[in-house]
């Protein structure tokens, strides 16, 4: 029983430090927009002061806030979630019940029901992320073409709100229902840099606010935008192109990662064929029981710290 708690401690205590580490680099890369952002908040701010009802914040309680973050599940942008919520909260459900009936005969009752609880929540929080990355690495990747399509508009003689109208007309999904959205806000009073910024916070893609920015500042400034549209968009093929580049690079490392996960899989089932009821003491002993417990946190652990280590080196 011991040797089973400390091996389910340690695997939460890897588990925090991933999320503790990711947040702080989350954090890092929000700190660096939003002081980018300042150079043009003056003008947001006054936006955001006006006293108009439709335009009014949506109040929110904080401790549902910081559990919807907790599960990385984001109710302002509905388009991205492809899996009903329920149906996730229910796959949760199920894995933490589960999760408490494997655990709470070798650790017991209390620790049974923590780890059952970070199971369910990893799950949530893993199906949330997953679409949460599905839908932003789509319009990373549209977002060169969405920038070429506004150059051309602008050339044309179009003033930016049609640009825009455009993108929400031309440009494949999910590219035209987050900026139809955008141009829905433009329509009822926001700025196009309003919009945008918007179009940021509920995307959290830098690039985002970087157009949002650079919006701002042709509006206070005057002047065509075209050329340092073109600027951004030569960099954000660059990076689409850099990063396509990285994730290449590592299929290698994906590989060895999944040979790692399903070797003892097979090694099992080769010494079972080979000599059957070889294994049995491993699914008919208490301490096989505890064996095989220690053994799949432990390659559970190493597949997430490998999983964590090529997405942190692919997304830079």
């Amino acid at each position: 029983m011991m040797p089973a708690l400390l091996a389910t401690v340690a695997a939460l205590l890897c588990l925090a430090a991933a999320l503790v580490l990711r947040g702080g680099a989350e954090a890092k890369m929000r700190a660096r927009v939003q002081g980018v952002g300042a150079v043009s908040a003056p003008a947001a701010a006054t936006t955001r002061n006006l006293p108009s009802i439709r335009v009014a914040p949506r109040r929110s309680n904080p401790l549902l806030g910081r559990i919807l973050r907790l599960v990385r599940y984001n109710p302002d942008n509905p388009a991205e979630h492809v899996v009903p919520w329920p149906l996730v909260a229910g796959a949760g459900v199920l894995v933490g019940l589960f999760g408490f009936w494997r655990t709470q005969g070798y650790v017991g009752l209390v620790p049974g029901i923590g780890c059952g609880t970070v199971s369910g929540v990893l799950t949530v929080r893993t199906i949330f992320l997953w679409q949460h990355r599905r839908y932003t690495g789509a319009l990373f990747r549209q977002f060169p073409d969405t920038l070429g399509v506004i150059v051309r508009g602008l050339r044309a003689g179009l003033p930016m709100t049609e640009a825009l109208r455009s993108i929400a007309r031309e440009m494949p999904s999910p590219t035209r229902e987050a900026y139809g959205r955008v141009v829905g806000e433009i329509a009822i009073g926001r700025s196009a840099e309003a919009a945008l910024w918007n179009l940021y916070e509920r995307t959290r893609l830098a690039e985002f606010a970087f157009f949002s920015v650079m919006i701002g500042l042709q509006a206070q400034t005057g002047g065509s935008p075209t050329a340092a549209l073109d600027t951004l968009a030569d960099m954000v093929r660059k990076r689409v192109a850099m990063r396509s580049r990285a994730r290449a690079l590592a299929s290698e490392a994906r590989t060895s990662a999944a040979i790692l996960a399903v070797l003892p899989f097979f090694a099992a089932a080769g010494l079972s064929f080979l000599q059957p009821g070889y294994l049995d003491l491993l699914f008919n002993t208490p301490l096989g029981q505890t064996l095989l417990m220690m053994a799949a946190t432990l390659l559970g652990t190493g597949l997430l710290t490998i999983r964590w280590l090529i997405r942190k080196n692919t997304s830079e």
